[in-house]
Parts: structure tokens; C-alpha cells; sequence
């Protein structure tokens, strides 16, 4: 509960307000020292507790508006039968003061009829995922899925959507009457919504069935921030198919079919289930059960332990003929906790990618529709700088020749990779608002915000379709994860995204994993080994280290930087020439 840390007494001389956890031992022996922990804070109960003897502890801490979590035994000193029941968490309501003591004309002291503090729920006895204790080297792994709900402002578009019908891929889509829409001076409402949280001690998803079965949220507990773009408001946008004529900018990862800008059912009902095992959970979204049209199968999986989630996108043909369909995975991205890109945000393509091909631009200094552009860069210019824009700006690798792509925000130190297998998902599209000249925001949001996508899918342009053969499918998994502190992004892979700089007789190195690893990282200079360290690397706690070359350093070479399994066996690789002087 949340509390004075004299309670609800009258004679309290501060009004800052703490936590305070009351622990029982409701086994049959006698507990010894352990530890409690509330956020990173903890206190150690030196005299431990006996069989059915209670304690309270008071921690001079408070969370005002967010869960407050409670670990007991936070470095594991007690063995129990029941490891599982040791975290609890709740949003604690806020007390109401106790009255002050009031002193008598004989001086003793005496209370006012003002009533004392609102009672306070007990905590939520349900096992969460456990924050990493500090000072332990064994946390407890978990994965849990919870139904909640969220209130989101929405733009009364319902009111003026109607119902137009496609033949050729028998479903029906919303069309929205802008101009009627428009007429109707439209104010956004408080609208609830169901959401399906998915979460481990190193990520939280968080999805929404209702809206496309978009994967909503997607937060790095390490850094506590957003990784994914959330706009405050749901409100109608003039994109998306031109049939069709607006998009909800909502944010997170859509699924986006059967044609391209988004496909139709970003804003429809999908359904949602959880299945579980012993290594994670699974939570599976569908977009339909019909047998006469394209179906969507997205199964997104988060197992404990991982720094990292999986997407496997399924493309269903349940008919008796080929059916030419196409599909994006559209992930709206504003790494760092800000809500939008800062103009140090760097699109991360693979090395081998030395020219793409544009979809869209407002700069007319850029080649048109179609055409190739040299990347990064172009005039002078290099355009994986997002500060470097004037207009909007999307382009595809066409086809994609590397595994992986990634966004990474310097000013934030901190972004999101994706990787895939590009012989199955050729395609491969990056997106920006813009910089100097953007696309207003008033276009989506009401409060500024902002945010650049990342889309991926089985053909390398929105001109292209895959035929699905008739009651055939396609299928192929993603990893995704995000990455904080390596001061940039050079490569990455399933296993550790890697970033190499030089310079000045120095090289500086930087791995983060998407799991906890046990090995070597090695620096290589023109195939010969210059530096290697013995790591154990968890999600969220990156290496970095700086390498001095000597005096005798050529002014130019191939580095290498390898991250080494347990066996030896190489898990990352990374090189390329650099001036070392």
C-alpha cells in the first residue's frame, strides 16, 4: 500500500508519501534474512520471520500513476516450494492524508472526526514477469498474457463510414465520406478498448484485437521506453488505398492485405488467442475463417528470457485457384521514449545495399517514382540521416539482398532491428515524414507527434503480388528486438546487432544481444586477431569497449568484430574498410 511511513497516525511530520509491503509467512518453518524489493529500491529483513509471523516494511518510494511491483526474497536466499508467488503488482491508489493531532488545554494530544486514510486494496496475488533484482544473478524467468483494456480519444469516423465490397478478394472494406465527415466539425470522444498484453523480464507487447489486431506497444523494460510510435489520438488520415481513402495512423506493428498502402483491415476486427508452453507464450491473430477469400495468420511469440519477440506472418489461398495477393507487416517506430524520431534517427540498411528504388518523395531534388537512387548517399547527401530530409521520403531495397534492417535514433541511443529471411520476404520498404518540410502532423495526430515505418513482406515492391497457388499458403518467421546504448548500428542478426567505429589509432566496439550469451567478442585487423574478451551478455546491458591500434596502425584496413558462441562457433560477424588514422 501506499502510505505515511507512520500510517495513518496523527503525529506525522512529513506528508511524503512511500510503499509500504507487508509480508506473511504463511509456511510451517521459520524463514531466515531475505530481501524485499520495491522498483530498483530494497531492505533486508535481517531477523527473517517465523512460521505465521508477519512483518511490514516501509520504503520511501511511491509510483504515482504506474504499477507498483513488490519482489520478496528479491536475491533468493529462501528455498520455498513456491518460487512463483513471490512478485505481486498492482496500480495502488493514492491515500487521503490523516488529520493532524490537535493538542488540548491540558496538552494531551487528541484526533479530529475527519475521517482516516482510504483503505487500500490488497495486492494482486498473480505472478508477473520479475524485474531483474539487483545484487542477483538468477532471475526468475517468466512469461505472462493479461486482458486489460485502454481508453483512446477517437474522431467519430464510425458515423461516416460505409461499406464498399471487393469482388476480387471477397471482403468488404470502410470507406469514409471525408466531406461529410469533414462537415460535421468532428471532436474526438474517450472510446475503450481491449487489450491482450503479452510480457518477460525484458519486453511488454501489447496488442489491440479490435483495432487491424495491430501489436500495439512494444516497450523495453531496460531503457522503460516505447520502442513502437503511439498516437494519443485515433484519427482519420487521408492514406491509405486510394479506393479506400484514409488510414488510421494508430501506431504499432499492422498486418497489412490483400493490396498495398496499408491493405483494408488495419482497422477491423481480428480475433485473438493465447497458447502456452513451457518455454513462452504464443498469441495468434486471425483475420478471418472464411474458405473463400485470402486469410491472415500472424503468430507472435515472446519466450522468458528474451530480449527478443518473433513474428510469423501466414498467407492462406483456401480456394480451388490461384490468388495473386499482396502483404506488409507496417511497423510505425519512434525509438527512445519520445514519441517521435529526433533528427539524428539513421535508417539502417545492410552494407551490400548501395542503391534504392524510389516509391514516393516530396522533394523533387530526389529521382521519381520508380527510379534508382544511390544510397546512402545522394548528391552529397546522406539520406540515412532522417535530418537530412526536406520532404517525405519512402523507398525500397527492391529486392532486399540483406537479412536484416534496422532503425536506430543516435540522439536517443536506442532503436529496433528486424530480422528476416530475404530469400522468402524480398521486400523491404523504409518511410519518413520528413524534416525540414514535413507532412503536418495535423494530418494524424493533435499533439504534434510523429514517427517513421519500417514495412516488410514476401514481394520487393507495392507493384508486386505473390500468388498464393490454389489451398496453398506462405509463411516465414521475423525477429525483432530492440537495442539501447551501442552509440550506433552497423549490423545485426538473430543472435546480436553489432555496431564498429575507428578512428584516431582507435576502434570502438559495441554488441548487444536478443538473449543471453556466454563468450568471446574478438577484434580482427586485416584478418589478424588484435583484441579479444572473454562476455556474458544479457539483453539491455550492452559491450562496449575501445581498442587502441599503436603507433604503427596503416592509415587504412578491414576490420572485423566477431561475437563467438560458447563453442567457438562464430554467432556475428561484422566488417568493412576504415580510415584508422
Amino acid at each position: 500500500m501506499i502510505a505515511l511511513e507512520t500510517g495513518g497516525a496523527c503525529d506525522f511530520s512529513s506528508t511524503g508519501l512511500g510503499t509500504r509491503v507487508t509480508v506473511a509467512n504463511a509456511g510451517d518453518a521459520d524463514a531466515g534474512p531475505f530481501v524485499i524489493q520495491v522498483g530498483d529500491a530494497q531492505q533486508r529483513v535481517p531477523n527473517g520471520l517465523a512460521a505465521g509471523q508477519t512483518t511490514s516494511v516501509w520504503f520511501a518510494r511511491a509510483a504515482y500513476g504506474s504499477e507498483t511491483t513488490v519482489i520478496v526474497d528479491a536475491t533468493r536466499q529462501i528455498d520455498e516450494s513456491n518460487e512463483d508467488n513471490n512478485t505481486f503488482w498492482q496500480m495502488v491508489p493514492i491515500p487521503t492524508l490523516p488529520p493532524t493531532c490537535t493538542p488540548d488545554l491540558t496538552g494531551k494530544r487528541t484526533e479530529t472526526a475527519a475521517p482516516k486514510a482510504t483503505p487500500l486494496p490488497v495486492l494482486s496475488q498473480t505472478p508477473r514477469p520479475t524485474p531483474t533484482p539487483t545484487n542477483t544473478s538468477r532471475p526468475r524467468q517468466i512469461v505472462s498474457v493479461r486482458e486489460g483494456q485502454i481508453t483512446i480519444p477517437t474522431y467519430p469516423y464510425a458515423k461516416f463510414a460505409v461499406q464498399a465490397w471487393s469482388e476480387a478478394f471477397r471482403l468488404s472494406y470502410a470507406v469514409l465520406d471525408r466531406a461529410a465527415y469533414e462537415a460535421s466539425g468532428p471532436m474526438p470522444a474517450a472510446v475503450i478498448y481491449r487489450t491482450l498484453t503479452m510480457e518477460n523480464e525484458y519486453l511488454r507487447l501489447t496488442f489491440l484485437p479490435e483495432l487491424g489486431g495491430r501489436l500495439y506497444e512494444v516497450i523495453f523494460k531496460p531503457t522503460g521506453h516505447r520502442e513502437t510510435y503511439r498516437n494519443p489520438v485515433l484519427k482519420p488520415s487521408p492514406w491509405g488505398p486510394p479506393e479506400q481513402g484514409w488510414w488510421l495512423a494508430a501506431g504499432g506493428l499492422e498486418w497489412c492485405l490483400p493490396v498495398e498502402e496499408h491493405g483494408y483491415e488495419w482497422g477491423a476486427s481480428w480475433t485473438a488467442q493465447v497458447s502456452r508452453d513451457d518455454v513462452g507464450a504464443t498469441v495468434t491473430l486471425r483475420d478471418t475463417s472464411a474458405n473463400d477469400r485470402v486469410r491472415a495468420e500472424i503468430a507472435v511469440r515472446l519466450e522468458a528470457g528474451a530480449g527478443c519477440f518473433t513474428i510469423r506472418p501466414r498467407l492462406e489461398n483456401p480456394t480451388g485457384a490461384p490468388l495473386a495477393v499482396k502483404y506488409w507487416t507496417n511497423a510505425m517506430l519512434a525509438p527512445g521514449g519520445e514519441n517521435a524520431p529526433s533528427a539524428n534517427l539513421r535508417f539502417v540498411l545492410p552494407d551490400a545495399v548501395t542503391s534504392v528504388t524510389i516509391h514516393s518523395r516530396g522533394d523533387d531534388a530526389l529521382p521519381g517514382y520508380g527510379k534508382r537512387m544511390d544510397w546512402p548517399v545522394f548528391n552529397g547527401q546522406d539520406l540515412s540521416r532522417l535530418g537530412n530530409w526536406s520532404g517525405w521520403l519512402g523507398f525500397f531495397e527492391d529486392p532486399a539482398v540483406g537479412d536484416f534492417v534496422a532503425v536506430y535514433d543516435m540522439s536517443y541511443d536506442e532503436g529496433l532491428v528486424r530480422v528476416f529471411p530475404a530469400s522468402v520476404a524480398r521486400g523491404v520498404k523504409s518511410f519518413g515524414l520528413g524534416w525540414s518540410e514535413p507532412i503536418p502532423a495535423t494530418n494524424w495526430t493533435d499533439d504534434g507527434s510523429s514517427y517513421v515505418e519500417l514495412h516488410g513482406g514476401p514481394a520487393p515492391t507495392f507493384d508486386d503480388s505473390v500468388t498464393l497457388p490454389a489451398e496453398g499458403t506462405l509463411q516465414w518467421t521475423e525477429t525483432w528486438y530492440p537495442v539501447a546504448g551501442l552509440g550506433g548500428l552497423r549490423y545485426a542478426n538473430e543472435v546480436a546487432a553489432l555496431n564498429l567505429a575507428a578512428g584516431n589509432g582507435e576502434v570502438q566496439m559495441a554488441v548487444a544481444v536478443a538473449r543471453p550469451l556466454r563468450g568471446d567478442a574478438v577484434l580482427l585487423l586485416n584478418g589478424q586477431e588484435r583484441w579479444r574478451a572473454s562476455v556474458y551478455l544479457v539483453p539491455g546491458q550492452p559491450m562496449k569497449s575501445s581498442v587502441p591500434l599503436g603507433a604503427e596502425v596503416p592509415q587504412t584496413g578491414r576490420l572485423t568484430l566477431l561475437l563467438e558462441g560458447p563453442g567457438g562457433e562464430i554467432a556475428a560477424e561484422y566488417g568493412a574498410d576504415f580510415n584508422l588514422k
